[in-house]
């Protein structure tokens, strides 16, 4: 079994996205039919430093809300988010 932390060869069925701050940091997205999972993985260089695995089941919920338009936020106006607390690592 492997760890997190531990690079591998990387697999078919992956896709790498940059992170915005850039320091070396990427997610990677891997999907593995055969244990019906998608694995996100988050990397700084070529360390794992986390890792979720979704049910094949879960992904049109996720990819419903990744292909919903995003709306800007004016910061005026009913359900407006202007003030709320968002974390970055």
């Amino acid at each position: 079994m492997v760890g997190m932390g531990v690079l591998v060869p990387f697999p078919q069925g992956s896709e790498t996205f940059a992170d915005v701050r850039g320091e070396d940091r990427t997610m990677r997205v891997t999907r593995h039919e055969d244990s019906g999972v998608v694995v996100v993985s988050l990397w700084v260089g070529k360390l794992c430093r986390a890792s979720f695995r979704l049910p094949i089941g879960e992904l049109p919920r996720l990819t419903a809300l990744l292909e919903a338009p995003l709306a800007v936020d004016t910061g005026e106006g009913e359900g407006s988010s202007a003030g709320s607390a968002e974390f970055v690592a």
